[in-house]
């Protein structure tokens, strides 16, 4: 790439896609901050909380269904910036929320909206870099992301002493209708890249109409779709919501106390993301296998939960920078496995990937709440250190037997030049 190419590519794409992705990122963890407040107003329990922050994954995930294909047919900036109205009217409908049912509809929008915000961005960051380059590529984006989460924390609860949360939501809004403007008629398109020998334009011309299928029925994929996918969703539901009540809950502290706390847990995520991304970057280079990497990483998620399960609340900085270190792996997934498909149909597996890890984000965060709630304490709105021990021994247990299926189905699906 000469320079003119870098510096549009830097300006042009880098910048305001991830603009949008710090966003999604920030919309995505801000409940965490703002759950003291949401519970108070609106008079959540834990499960209804844990429902109501997951709609934004729900929504999120469902929408990853039809995504696919237009990534693999249309432009990918115009795709973000279309889904981007949804994030902005979704804030909007937060903001004015007076129930439950507005904040749920409220974050379903915004979850929506914010689909394609990383999706549409690997997507892009294919067309415009050769494979070697896009797991150190990916992960600086995924570094703005948790940018995005370490403002949710901290910085907005500072903020939140001069404005309302409402006021704060509106404001996102109108940011992201500027993003969308931006994304849409002054981002450039990629020049005709080549990949694997063969031309590869901004826009598939036709693509695959087996596509999906040829995602779903590669036994690759479900080699290290399972591991990848609950890792990175057990992330999500940590850090977007529960690491939160739990600091509150569990560690005794107030609610205006946990905002440097969370910002750790992105701030881990932040430098994992960078480095695994080099790392990955070296042993790919090196003929070793993506896949294995991607897939041994995640067994560190495993470590991040200890803390957890067992309620050590001595050092809580030090619990939240462990688990924010260690539940990043799952994200190489997509440098991973990109290689190992055709260009044709990589939105799809993409966003077939992002259904996964968002469906199960849903499902965890708001299990969550359901197994939290069932151990309530003596205190409206708080909660016994059991519920959190129960609901994070559960997901361990299932991780086990995941990284067993994992380690069998990796030695059957690779080629045997690719394995350890």
């Amino acid at each position: 790439m000469n320079n003119q190419l870098a510096r549009s590519f830097a300006l042009g794409v880098f910048v305001p896609f991830g603009g949008a992705y710090l966003i999604s990122y920030a919309l995505r963890t801000v409940n965490a901050a703002i759950a003291p407040q949401l519970t108070r107003e609106f008079g959540l329990d834990a499960a209804a909380l844990g429902l109501l922050t997951a709609a934004y994954f729900l929504a999120f995930a469902f929408t990853q269904i039809p995504l696919g294909h237009w990534l693999d047919r249309y432009r990918p900036r115009r795709v973000e910036s279309a889904l981007l109205l949804s994030c902005a009217a979704g804030c909007f409908t937060f903001a004015a929320a007076t129930s439950s049912t507005g904040l749920i509809i409220g974050r379903a929008f915004i979850g929506a909206g914010v689909a394609a915000c990383l999706m549409a961005t690997i997507r892009t960051f294919g067309l415009w870099l050769p494979p070697e380059r896009l797991p150190a590529m990916n992960g600086y984006m995924l570094a703005v992301g948790n940018a995005g989460a370490i403002a949710s924390t901290a910085p907005a609860l500072w903020l939140l002493q001069m404005m309302s949360w409402q006021q704060m939501f509106v404001a996102i809004g109108v940011i992201t209708l500027l993003l969308a403007a931006v994304l849409a008629f002054l981002a450039p398109d990629p020049p005709m890249v080549t990949t694997n020998g063969q031309p590869e334009s901004a826009v598939a011309a036709e693509p695959s109409r087996n596509g999906l299928s040829a995602v779903i029925r590669h036994p690759l994929f479900w080699a290290v779709a399972p591991i990848t996918c609950f890792s990175n969703a057990i992330g999500l539901s940590v850090q977007g919501l529960w690491a939160g009540p739990w600091l509150v809950d569990v560690v005794g502290m107030t609610p205006k106390d946990i905002g440097g706390y969370l910002l750790l847990i992105s701030a881990g995520m932040l430098v994992a993301n960078v480095v695994l991304g080099k790392l990955m970057t070296s042993f790919i280079l090196r003929g070793a296998s993506g896949s294995w990497f991607a897939s041994v990483g995640c067994i560190g998620a495993l470590l991040g939960q200890l803390p957890f399960i067992f309620s050590w609340t001595t050092h809580p900085a030090l619990v939240m920078i462990a688990f924010g270190l260690s539940h990043v792996a799952g994200n190489l997934v997509f440098a991973a496995l990109f290689p190992m498909f055709p260009a044709e149909v990589r939105g799809r597996l993409s966003t077939t990937l992002n259904f996964l890890m968002f469906g199960l984000g849903f499902l965890l965060q708001w299990g969550i709440g359901l197994v939290v709630n069932q151990f309530p304490t003596t205190e409206t709105g708080r909660y016994a250190a059991q519920g959190y021990e129960t609901a994070f021994t559960i997901m361990a247990v299932i991780q086990v037997v995941i990284i067993v299926w994992t380690f069998i189905a990796l030695k059957r699906a690779l080629p045997s030049k690719m394995k350890p």
